[in-house]
């Protein structure tokens, strides 16, 4: 647990700084909104980077696979054609001596039919270019071809392989000649038309560069049966074993892979008549060597944009800031007493009913210590007052004790009387500190005024009083009336 605790406050130590809550606006504005873009333009540059880099491998793909269908297509009428073409063979004379015929083989007659036939595999390769030698075996291991160089393969190796197709084309796998030219046998097996008997084999070498495109950057590969390379821009590869893609599942029609330990893009497309697979595979680098274009062009959009966006920001927050700024210095001058501040902000903004509201609350702040100085001087004013009302009662008081001792010391006592009473009803009126009196107090001071008329007049006043007992304490005589018995 402590130590947890120790990693939390780690944590805080170096991402505090990140708190929004403890920096000025202006720096928040300036670490969010490039921040966002930042994130945004990179969110946005990566999908189209890899949105490009999809629809660019989907269309090289379908180019690829239009391109292997094509020329599985030319290869397929070329083959077909050189089909129809060997039936020339089959139904020329000459060639049919040469598969029947029993005589010795060095006799006159025999070494005129080989010349004659030689001149007919010469005339044929004239027209067929694609084709390097053409050879005639028959069953006794004669041999005419158009050249005296030896077959790569034993007599016996073609008639096996030509028994297999039973009259039609059979592909051999791709052999080099002495000569070092990298050729593709194909056989056909020459029956007897009338007895079905087989006379002999037809050997074709046809060349193996026709399979070869040059406007192939990568690497064309066609596999034959059990998977030998028939022709591949690798001689070393020709006539083997295809092992780079032993795992490759080529049981479709048509097909693509992908394989990113070594950077490779494949495709492939299968043959409907040979049943060849045509295989193109390009490294990765290659294939996307024309969006790199892209990827630079987007970089540096997003780099352009980032810049242009945090000098945006930078100008939003300081004009955000700026105002804020104003309005607190503007504030803080009330701390020096100057409360003649007053906000001019020209907006339609927050701000302004933020400026507005600050300006009424100024106003409302002076008015009111106007109102408070009015308010002191008035006190002021009524305490001076105050203080006079109290000097004149206490001047007639001493006033009027000082005629009432002057009166004793001459022993007159109508003298001393009046100033009493006097001296009372003032007192009485001046101190009184409440307004509702009981009746008895009321009496009372009744009285001392009647004493002080009856000085006056002699003895020719007399003021007669009847007041209950029970009222005496009574202060609202209608409220609570006594009850007289």
């Amino acid at each position: 647990m402590h130590r947890l605790d120790n990693t939390i406050q780690r944590f805080y130590r170096v991402f505090g700084w990140f708190r929004l809550k403890n920096h000025k606006i202006e720096r928040k504005l300036l670490l969010t909104y490039p921040l966002l873009i930042i994130i945004s333009i990179t969110v946005v540059s990566v999908f189209a980077i890899y949105f490009s880099m999809f629809l660019f491998r989907e269309k090289s793909k379908d180019n690829f696979q239009n391109i292997l269908k094509q020329i599985s297509f030319n290869m397929d009428t070329q083959l077909k054609q050189q089909d129809l073409d060997t039936y020339l063979f089959i139904q020329d004379l000459e060639v049919k001596r040469f598969f029947n015929s029993g005589g010795l083989p060095d006799s006159p007659e025999s070494y005129q039919l080989k010349i004659n036939l030689r001149n007919l595999l010469t005339n044929y390769l004239l027209s067929h270019s694609n084709i390097e030698r053409v050879v005639l075996i028959n069953n006794r291991n004669e041999i005419v071809s158009n050249t005296d160089e030896p077959l790569p393969l034993a007599l016996d190796e073609y008639r096996k392989g030509a028994v297999q197709g039973d009259g039609k084309m059979v592909w051999m796998n791709s052999q080099i000649l002495p000569e070092g030219k990298v050729v593709i046998p194909v056989l056909r097996q020459i029956n007897d038309l009338s007895t079905l008997k087989n006379n002999g084999v037809l050997l074709l070498f046809v060349k193996e560069k026709i399979f070869r495109n040059s406007d192939f950057n990568g690497e064309l590969v066609v596999l034959g049966k059990d998977g030998y390379v028939i022709s591949s821009n690798d001689v070393q590869k020709t006539g083997k074993k295809y092992t780079d893609w032993q795992e490759t599942d080529f049981s479709g029609p048509t097909g693509s892979f992908v394989d990113k330990t070594n950077g490779i893009f494949l495709n492939y497309y299968k043959s409907e008549y040979t049943n060849w697979i045509y295989l193109f595979s390009i490294p990765t680098k290659e294939l996307y060597s024309g969006i790199e274009i892209v990827c630079n062009w987007v970089i540096v959009v997003a780099i352009l944009f980032t810049v242009i966006g945090i000098l945006l920001a930078k100008i939003i927050a300081s004009n955000i800031s700026r105002p804020l700024i104003h309005i607190i210095r503007e504030m803080r001058n009330i701390e020096t007493n100057d409360l003649s501040v007053n906000l001019d902000y020209d907006g339609k903004d927050e701000l302004t009913s933020l400026a507005a509201t600050f300006n009424n609350m100024m106003n409302r702040i002076r008015q009111l210590i106007a109102r408070d100085s009015e308010l002191q001087r008035l006190k002021h004013e009524l305490e001076m007052r105050a203080l006079q009302a109290e000097i004149n009662p206490h001047f007639l008081y001493n006033t009027l004790e000082a005629i009432n001792w002057i009166g004793r010391m001459h022993k007159v006592d109508e003298i001393c009387d009046i100033t009493t009473m006097l001296a009372d009803i003032m007192r009485y009126s001046i101190n009184r500190s409440k307004d509702i009196v009981t009746v008895q107090e009321e009496y009372g001071h009744t009285q001392k005024y009647a004493g002080i008329q009856r000085i006056r007049y002699g003895g020719n006043l007399w003021i007669y009083m009847d007041i209950p007992k029970e009222m005496l304490a009574c202060t609202d005589p209608q409220a609570n009336p006594p009850a007289f018995g």
